[in-house]
């Protein structure tokens, strides 16, 4: 009786301790918090906690798994959490992913995910110049910022072992998946590159008119490509019109094309915001062969063409931002 009473204590006792090495203890301070609450999703669970008088809050939470886990406040951050982890976090949500600092289990880890998050958004700041990339500038911005991420990842410490499988596996899964849909991007633009010829383009205003490119014939051309829903796209049409009106004497034509999937949608921005300019419609909106020749996924897009009907840039600058340097370029061709 003794003897198994010894085991079963030495069973709890073994248990017990167990139990406590998968608990994670996550504290953290948020500078500039945009409310009260922090939440941390745990595999298909958010938890959330409040944030103290001094802007700090705690977690402590059972995890099976070494693996990244998802932090919100005010923005989002991965963490790299494993059973028994003692970490500490600061972020300043003014400056969310450049902030964040650690303390504490797998820094280095974390740093690397702090690394591979500002290199993905690095990428992402570079998708509407893709188009406008030779295939060596392409090259370098894919190895300067996947390949720089996957170069990181690989020289963390014990990445082989069995507790970092599932870590590691999926890292590079996100690095592959995201090489094949910046590449496949890439290539689908290789007819709206600069210098190419323009792909024509088959429009048609309010009372129904046709449009297309030779109706510019000789003129420099700028398109703003819209739609009733893109909030960006709206507020970039005063900008758009400023331009319009500044080079209204030059060689040049503005133009605006909707690409609302219906004609009765389109009208009524017009009417409701009172546009001005030359405003044309793509017929069938993202099912038109304007929408598709110019792979006119994000929103918005301004494509400019020369006089002679060359590319200059199918993703120019916005309009509040670089757009007219783009012009001044065409014009001076």
């Amino acid at each position: 009786m003794k003897i198994l009473s010894l085991l079963v204590a030495v069973t709890l006792l073994i248990t017990s301790c167990s139990q406590e090495n998968k608990q994670v203890i996550f504290t953290g301070e948020i500078i500039n918090p945009t409310s009260d609450m922090v939440w941390l999703t745990v595999n298909d669970s958010t938890l959330s906690t409040k944030l103290d008088k001094n802007n700090k809050f705690i977690f402590k939470v059972g995890i099976t798994e070494a693996n990244k886990y998802r932090l919100d406040h005010g923005g989002f951050t991965y963490l790299f959490l494993k059973p028994g982890s003692v970490l500490h976090i600061t972020l300043d949500t003014k400056d969310f992913d450049r902030s964040i600092t650690y303390k504490g289990t797998a820094q280095k880890e974390n740093e690397y995910l702090k690394k591979r998050l500002l290199l993905k958004e690095t990428l992402e700041k570079k998708r509407f110049e893709i188009p406008n990339m030779s295939e060596k500038e392409f090259e370098s911005i894919i190895n300067n910022t996947l390949g720089a991420w996957e170069k990181t990842l690989l020289e963390l410490k014990n990445i082989d072992s069995k507790e970092y499988a599932n870590f590691k596996n999926a890292e590079l899964e996100e690095v592959n998946k995201i090489n094949t849909i910046a590449t496949d991007y890439y290539k689908s633009m290789v007819n709206i590159r600069p210098g190419n010829d323009a792909i024509d383009i088959k429009v048609v205003n309010i009372n129904g008119r046709d449009y297309s490119l030779k109706d510019f014939k000789n003129k420099v051309v700028c398109i703003d490509v819209w739609a009733s829903w893109c909030t960006a796209c709206l507020k970039e049409m005063p900008y758009f019109e400023k331009l319009a009106d500044k080079y209204k004497n030059h060689n040049i034509a503005f133009i605006a094309i909707s690409v609302d999937d219906t004609e009765e949608v389109w009208k009524k921005l017009l009417k409701e915001r009172n546009v001005n300019g030359l405003q044309l419609w793509a017929k069938g909106g993202h099912q038109s062969d304007f929408f598709k020749d110019y792979q006119l996924n994000d929103l918005p897009v301004y494509i400019v063409i020369d006089k002679n009907g060359k590319i200059v840039k199918s993703r120019a600058s916005r309009p509040s931002e670089r757009l007219e340097e783009v012009i001044i370029e065409a014009l001076n061709k």
